[in-house]
């Protein structure tokens, strides 16, 4: 056998493997980026709990909050319960931004349309709950309690995520209370840098689904 015949299987080696190396670079770059304060936030797209598909690609130009939610944990419960907090929240960012889009997302493993609908119901919540039972966007955001905000830009850059206020323990005073998420906006609305970017969020972990052995 010639070299040069001998040399086309390893030749052919090479172009497997260079091919293989392509394809695993390529895979790497079209996996979506987690989300970082001062970066354009990871599109997703997730089902309301009418069935209708939402991406945030869809609010382009508009400023966006998100808020992970879960109408099982004692503090979401605080939240909308007796506090109002969140929808008073909600009103407030309208009233500085009337274009603004309020989502909430709940990652909790085993979650259904027919829980977040009767939630819907019950607090006459005007936006729409989106359903990521499989925790995807949850990981994505890295989203860790509920609730968990986050503020992203007209130019679709994550401003702000954390806490929804400083009021951990739900006893203070509404005059007493700073909102996060309202200064943020509020920042943003006035072309000012937002600070603070970032507030250790509280409240319930997020019930994700657990890995399976080996997972």
């Amino acid at each position: 056998m010639s070299a040069r015949t001998r040399s086309k299987p390893f030749f052919g080696l090479c172009l497997a493997v260079l091919a293989l190396g392509c394809l695993l670079a390529m895979a790497e770059d079209e996996k979506p980026t987690k989300a970082k304060i001062g970066e354009k936030a990871p599109n997703f797209t997730l089902k309301d709990t009418k069935e209708q598909e939402r991406s945030l690609s869809d609010f382009k130009g508009k400023t966006v909050i998100l808020e992970w939610t879960n109408p099982e944990c004692p503090y979401v419960r605080k939240h909308y319960g007796p506090t109002k907090s969140m929808e008073k929240t909600s009103r407030k960012v309208k009233e500085l931004d009337s274009t603004a889009v309020w989502l909430a997302i709940d990652s909790t493993y085993g979650t259904t349309e027919k829980k977040l609908n009767f939630w819907i119901e019950q607090h006459d919540i005007k936006y729409p709950i989106l359903l990521d039972a499989d925790g995807t966007v949850g990981h994505l955001y890295d989203a860790r309690r509920t609730p968990h905000m986050f503020v992203i830009d007209k130019k679709g850059v994550l401003r702000y995520h954390g806490a929804i206020d400083d009021n951990p323990l739900l006893t203070k005073p509404e005059e007493e209370t700073t909102n996060y998420v309202v200064n943020a906006v509020k920042q943003i609305v006035k072309g000012d840098v937002v600070s603070p970017d970032y507030v250790k969020p509280y409240g319930c972990t997020v019930k994700y689904k657990r890995p399976g052995p080996g997972g």
